[in-house]
């Protein structure tokens, strides 16, 4: 007779595979994941902060119209305008800026072209003195840049004849520039120049008695040694 035996009542317990151990998530993580997913985090977070900049607005200040230096700048004299990002942030005016600038009187201390952005640098109080005066050159667009120099630009004046060439001046700020002035020959056009009681002077002198271009300046400093003749200086 077969007898069975329970498991239970013979003290003997059923074997039992033991579970196989669990790999932690960290684990198999390998430094390649790692800095995939920093990398893309990077990523996600420089986006974030460019559509954040570029969707912040504001309104500048530019020029209605053409205006000329020592102007008393009026409200019919500005447009404003809504820029995109903060780029621009602290060159130009703002809104309340260009209003507390009308509202003080003050002045151009430049001619502005009709568009352009307003700095903080083109007006000044009414009444200020300075050695700074205005000069106009007669000269062919030809020997002028083409005719293409505006309002703001920087030039340097060159004098010449027949034993050489000389810089009269060197990164002189062009204020105005007006086409077929009356009094010159047909196609001349005048350069309006910033300059001061001694370069207003030797200016005089080279128009005077020499042929006069206007090169387009970079700022860097003349590089002819030539010096001025005696008469002009």
């Amino acid at each position: 007779m077969t007898q069975t035996v329970n498991p239970v009542d013979s003290g003997l317990e059923p074997m039992m595979a033991e579970p196989a151990p669990r790999r932690r998530l960290v684990g198999r993580l390998s430094l390649g994941h790692l800095v995939m997913v920093l990398a893309g985090l990077l990523a996600f977070l420089l986006v974030l902060a460019v559509l954040r900049d570029n969707s912040a607005t504001s309104f500048v200040a530019k020029a209605a119209r053409d205006v000329p230096a020592g102007t008393t700048i009026g409200a019919d004299d500005v447009e404003l305008v809504e820029i995109t990002g903060d780029a621009l942030a602290g060159a130009v005016l703002t809104s309340d800026q260009i209003n507390q600038i009308i509202i003080d009187g003050q002045v151009t201390n430049r001619a502005l072209a009709a568009g352009t952005l307003l700095q903080p640098s083109d007006f000044g109080a009414a009444g200020v003195v300075t050695d700074i005066r205005s000069m106009s050159i007669p000269v062919s667009p030809a020997r002028a840049v083409a005719g293409s120099l505006k309002p703001g630009d920087l030039v340097d004046v060159i004098a010449s004849d027949q034993d050489g060439s000389w810089y009269v001046a060197a990164s002189v700020e062009v204020l105005a520039v007006a086409a077929e002035a009356s009094g010159f020959s047909s196609g001349d056009y005048t350069v309006t120049v910033a300059v001061d009681p001694a370069l207003g002077l030797r200016l005089a002198c080279a128009m005077q008695n020499y042929s006069i271009d206007i090169a387009r300046s970079t700022g860097a400093a003349a590089i002819s040694d030539a010096p001025a003749p005696e008469a002009c200086q």
